[in-house]
């Protein structure tokens, strides 16, 4: 009986040593829970402030100089870009405007070589619809267009146009008298041409400035010499023509009657001077000969 009552107490010993090592374990566990439920709240605590400074950082780097500086210049970068968009539409659109202009230039100038074309032939009286083919000059589907011819050397600053065949048959060789007279129009002195002066960039004695510069100020001007009745077909006869007020003339045959040729001077003087068809179907009808 005494054995069996040290068996039941040493059974409830050992039993209540395994509660209080139970309650003792579960103790521990429920501390060490709770450490690290801590632990987790303090990482969770450093991370959100180790965030919150990131944030800081990154807004006191967007602060500061050098990143308003990168900002600004992206900023300049792409305002450049614009502009230069914008500058090379512009472009564009001028360089369109422009071809658009001369097209329209190109037209008007073919309308008026049109016109010129139709007032031709009205003084023609040539129909250019003319129903008979027989009669017809050009083609329904005739074309305009310029063609150069060549050019003509200029050595006394004028041009003459004449029939061939009246050179040796009505050419005559009088003898040219340059004679031209430059009178000042605050003394009322006259002045001679190869007399006081051998050409027109000299100074005459008396005058700072060359001839040519006294005609520009209005200090000199020309005297009109009357040579009608000298003109002829002639070099001489060709030159009193141009130097007229008109700087043409009609130039006589040997009886008296007009037609052997006609003289015009040029705005340049000597030189190489083109020569241009205006052909119409391919014909001639037009010669002209750009005097600048």
């Amino acid at each position: 009986m005494p054995e069996e009552l040290i068996s039941y107490l040493q059974l409830g010993s050992n039993a209540f040593a395994l509660i209080v090592a139970g309650w003792i374990y579960a103790a521990y566990i429920k501390n060490l829970n709770s450490s690290l439920q801590s632990k987790d709240e303090q990482v969770k605590a450093v991370e959100k402030n180790n965030a919150f400074l990131k944030e800081q950082i990154s807004a006191l780097e967007k602060k500061s100089p050098e990143n308003i500086e990168k900002i600004l210049n992206e900023r300049i970068k792409i305002r450049e870009e614009e502009i230069t968009r914008l500058s090379e539409d512009k472009k564009s659109h001028e360089s369109e405007l422009s071809t658009k202009s001369q097209e329209v230039k190109r037209l008007r100038s073919d309308l008026e070589k049109s016109k010129d074309i139709r007032r031709t032939m009205d003084l023609l009286e040539l129909d250019l619809e003319e129903e008979d083919d027989d009669f017809r000059l050009f083609s329904a589907d005739a074309k305009y267009e310029i063609e150069e011819m060549g050019m003509v050397a200029v050595d006394s600053g004028q041009l003459m146009i004449t029939d061939p065949c009246y050179i040796n048959s009505e050419w005559q060789d009088d003898e040219f008298e340059d004679i031209r007279l430059l009178k000042d129009t605050e003394t009322g002195e006259i002045y001679q041409f190869r007399k006081d002066f051998s050409n027109y960039e000299e100074k005459i004695s008396g005058f700072d400035q060359t001839v040519n510069e006294l005609k520009a100020s209005g200090r000199l001007e020309a005297i009109e010499i009357e040579n009608s009745d000298k003109i002829n077909f002639s070099y001489a006869g060709a030159c009193y023509a141009t130097m007229s007020e008109k700087g043409y003339g009609e130039m006589p045959f040997k009886l008296g009657h007009m037609g052997a040729g006609i003289a015009v001077t040029t705005v340049m003087g000597d030189g190489m001077y083109p020569v241009y068809a205006e052909k119409y179907d391919g014909k001639i009808v037009r010669v002209y000969c750009n005097l600048l």
